[in-house]
């Protein structure tokens, strides 16, 4: 992902030894200590792919993780390529799990993107937890879909400035077409990024600068 490369040696011998105890100590304990260093991981190279690593380590979800400021800012300073690379271009005999609806919520700080009717959405304040969560908060992406039940997020025309808003889903829609880029949401077919627009929106698409924050979406799985 960052210019490096991988050598098989047909000839050469690895060989590890194992002592009997470490020479260190956890102080969260060894199960915590793991969980914190491959959630940092997962947090700072898996980009979308990440929700894999949660759906198989569920008992990650909400557990400390430290600051990963000074990964991400090295990544961008290595100029590194995203995970969908690595996966589509080095690995790609790699088989990603069939996706599950998972519900989430799509937060900007302590906003989340609601739906207002078919034809309007917006930031409002995050309401509920789990169960209690309402339904237009609850979102969810299987690629390339971002959907609310039956009815998805589409663009209203293809060019920058273009409001979004929620219409019956359909696979052949290419308004409805969304995929991950890092942290936030671009339109497959447009190339253009799904933008708050604060202070006052509503949403729309814009050019993508991974610099502003109206476009960074934080899902948040809702259990």
């Amino acid at each position: 992902m960052c210019g490096g490369s991988l050598e098989i040696l047909p000839c050469s011998r690895v060989g590890h030894v194992f002592r009997k105890r470490h020479p260190y100590d956890f102080p969260e304990g060894n199960a915590l200590t793991y969980i914190k260093n491959t959630r940092r991981a997962a947090e700072v190279w898996m980009d979308e792919y990440k929700q894999y690593y949660y759906s198989a380590r569920p008992s990650a979800q909400g557990k400390a993780f430290g600051s990963i400021a000074e990964r991400l800012a090295l990544r961008r300073k290595l100029n590194c390529k995203s995970f969908r690379w690595y996966m589509e271009n080095v690995y790609p005999e790699l088989r990603v799990p069939e996706q599950d609806a998972v519900s989430s919520v799509l937060r900007q700080g302590g906003l989340c993107l609601e739906s207002l009717g078919s034809d309007s959405l917006g930031l409002a304040e995050c309401r509920g937890s789990g169960a209690m969560r309402p339904q237009s908060q609850r979102w969810q992406l299987v690629e390339p879909l971002l959907r609310q039940q039956d009815l998805c997020l589409a663009i209203t025309a293809f060019t920058a400035g273009s409001k979004v808003k929620m219409e019956p889903c359909s696979n052949k829609e290419p308004r409805q077409k969304w995929r991950p880029k890092g942290p936030a949401l671009q339109h497959m077919v447009s190339g253009l990024c799904l933008d708050s627009q604060p202070p006052a929106g509503p949403p729309a698409i814009t050019q993508c600068r991974s610099q502003l924050t109206s476009q960074v979406w934080e899902p948040q799985i809702i259990t």
